[in-house]
């Protein structure tokens, strides 16, 4: 069964919270955190890595800090003892977004929502997305944008090709009924959903299983208590 779990990082952490989170991830995360100079930055690279190794934990039945990460030549990380248990992580905004489960390969993106020139479809967005964009009322082009570019990002994230997969090279479209689908992905499943005013988010599986409805919404305290 496939999970998508999110995360509402919060404005400020306790030192309690922080030390035990700093614990857990690698020499190499905490490194980076410490570079930050925005501390929400800091919370979120810190709390992906924390909710990757708890839940992946409770997969593998490993303790969250025995687990280790391995990355593609494209950069889409993997367990190190288990390689085929798929998962995806991303972060933006306010929110931690993972999906797990199943077995076959898994993406999701979630982006912080804000004003953006529309030209930019025109570089990433092949001609029928652009069209449909550009076809679009003046107030909803920012929400369709930032839907079909989570929804592409999800995609690229799934197969594991990262940006050397063209944005152009395929195109997200809507049914009539809303369902997203990806003509030159058939074998792919699509979620688009808002997560509030200022957030998007999407999902992508194979076809031969089920997304979510709903993600699963995960506390600062319920990952505090699942880590310890």
């Amino acid at each position: 069964m496939i999970t998508i779990q999110i995360l509402r990082i919060p404005a400020e952490i306790s030192k309690e919270y922080w030390d035990a989170f700093l614990s857990l991830v690698s020499d190499e995360r905490r490194q980076q955190a410490s570079r930050f100079i925005h501390q929400a930055d800091a919370y979120r690279s810190v709390l992906g890595e924390v909710l990757a190794r708890v839940t992946l934990g409770k997969l593998t039945g490993r303790k969250p800090d025995e687990l280790s990460f391995i990355r593609n030549s494209y950069g889409k990380p993997s367990l190190t003892s288990h390689p085929n248990l798929p998962f995806n992580l991303s972060h933006s905004g306010d929110w931690v977004a993972m999906i797990s489960g199943g077995s076959n390969s898994l993406g999701v993106d979630v982006e912080k929502i804000a004003p953006i020139d529309m030209k930019i479809a025109e570089r990433f967005f092949s001609p029928r997305e652009s069209s449909h964009l550009a076809a679009e009322p003046a107030e909803q082009q920012m929400e369709t944008f930032y839907r079909l570019w989570t929804l592409k990002e999800s995609y690229i994230k799934a197969v594991g090709m990262g940006l050397s997969m063209p944005l152009d090279s395929f195109s997200m479209l809507r049914s009539s009924d809303g369902i997203w689908h990806c003509p030159e992905a058939a074998a792919y499943r699509f979620l688009s959903q808002r997560l509030d005013e200022g957030h998007m988010l999407a999902a992508a599986c194979s076809a031969e299983m089920e997304l979510p409805t709903q993600p699963d919404v995960i506390t600062i305290e319920e990952l505090y208590q699942d880590s310890i």
